[in-house]
């Protein structure tokens, strides 16, 4: 089943694996595993980078990130650093690295978890060089990554996930991916019964 939503092309391209789960024992992660091994089978370079084995703090829009009149910076830079050290840094290397990004995206009231809209409001520093004020990229000569979001969730919330889609198109499109699909699996690895979940915890 799983193996279907691998990308194509996936051979000899390195696909970085984000799991937005608030824990690491969830359907979330067990569903990354899974994923993870179909496209290491076509190929693929896999690195997973889980939000919950890592220190992201927020966001403090301090733009410290935003180029400034006269700065230099070396040939193929995608970004300014953040000032804030944390687990961010080893993330942004590896965005920077990635041919692909996979996001493993649980569904919490429409939108992501609290810990994984951290993560992506952290990639402040690609929209202060690709778009801000002092932007410094040619987005016109820009070829932009493919980026894949798979939905994960019980189902069951009339108003959906737009807003999930929304955040992550916005977040991953100023840090130069586009949302290539967006893979429906509501409903995956979820418990027939209500009193099934303890074992997920």
């Amino acid at each position: 089943m799983i193996a279907a939503v691998a990308s194509e092309g996936a051979a000899e391209r390195h696909a970085l694996l984000i799991c937005g789960a608030a824990r690491l024992r969830g359907v979330s992660t067990r569903y990354g595993d899974e994923l993870a091994q179909c496209l290491r089978a076509e190929g693929a370079r896999v690195t997973t980078w889980h939000a919950a084995a890592h220190d992201v703090a927020d966001c403090v829009g301090c733009a410290a990130c935003r180029p400034r009149a006269g700065e230099e910076f070396a040939p193929g830079t995608l970004r300014k650093e953040c000032v804030i050290d944390d687990d961010m840094r080893a993330l942004y290397g590896l965005l920077d690295a990635a041919d692909e990004v996979h996001l493993v995206c649980p569904v919490y009231f429409g939108g992501p978890t609290g810990r994984f809209k951290c993560v992506l409001d952290r990639l402040q520093p690609y929209w202060e060089w690709r778009i801000g004020p002092g932007a410094r990229l040619d987005r016109a000569r820009e070829v932009k990554r493919p980026a894949y979001l798979h939905v994960i969730g019980a189902g069951g919330d009339p108003f959906g996930y737009d807003a999930l889609t929304v955040i992550v198109r916005s977040a991953l499109g100023s840090s130069g991916f586009f949302v290539a699909d967006v893979i429906d699996r509501i409903g995956w690895g979820q418990p027939r019964e209500e009193s099934e979940k303890t074992r997920f915890s």
